[in-house]
């Protein structure tokens, strides 16, 4: 509804975002959202057929709304978030599509009902891809991870966007900590902001780099 970024966090550009800090670190969310305000985004559906989808969000509102298209077609009813209690307080509604086709498309989400904090949406019958999106470091029962150690092997380490995007890679030694991503990210001109990091073992880890 206006070309501000009005959480004021991550980037400037017309996107709303604002911080959140939750059990998974820094992160950030799309908040300020008013009705007929949407997000599109470019995705590659794996398979034909209906998807489960769960939707992380936020609402001080007694309830918020969105509503999910592929290709400007709806593939969910209008979706009733009921109030959180706050904007801090994130919670997950989870729900089906319709039938999915094969294939790149273009996947809208349209704000329905004003004032929602979007976290991030996952779909597929497994919650672990998400799980491991937004908390890569939750439901890792080594050792390794719980001392802080995120790669026991020598190898690239792959940087992508929130988004599944890469960006860019970057190579780490064994026995790598937390701190060492953070250091190699900076090293490798990575700017301020959230990361997934996917070292040689296939574990993926999100990183917030400060300003």
């Amino acid at each position: 509804m206006d070309t501000e970024n009005q959480g004021k966090e991550y980037r400037e550009d017309r996107v709303d975002i604002v911080a959140l800090k939750d059990k998974c670190g820094d992160g950030y969310a799309v908040g300020y959202t008013q009705k007929g305000e949407w997000l599109e985004y470019t995705v590659n559906v794996l398979a034909s057929g209906a998807l489960p989808f769960t939707l992380s969000y936020a609402t001080g509102s007694e309830s918020s709304g969105v509503r999910f298209f592929m290709d400007n077609e709806p593939i969910t009813d209008t979706l009733t978030l009921d109030g959180t209690g706050d904007f801090d307080s994130y919670t997950t509604f989870k729900g089906k599509t319709k039938e999915l086709s094969k294939g790149e498309h273009v996947f809208k989400v349209l704000i329905t009902s004003d004032y929602v904090n979007l976290d991030w949406i996952a779909f597929g019958a497994s919650e672990k891809g998400a799980t491991e999106a937004r908390c890569p470091n939750m439901g890792i029962k080594s050792k390794f991870a719980m001392a802080g150690v995120v790669t026991k092997t020598a190898g690239e380490i792959k940087v992508f966007d929130l988004m599944g995007n890469m960006l860019g890679t970057f190579p780490l030694n064994g026995g790598a900590t937390v701190k060492d991503l953070k250091n190699g990210l900076k090293n490798a001109g990575f700017r301020a902001g959230a990361y997934v990091t996917r070292n040689a073992d296939g574990h993926a880890f999100r990183i917030s780099l400060g300003r």
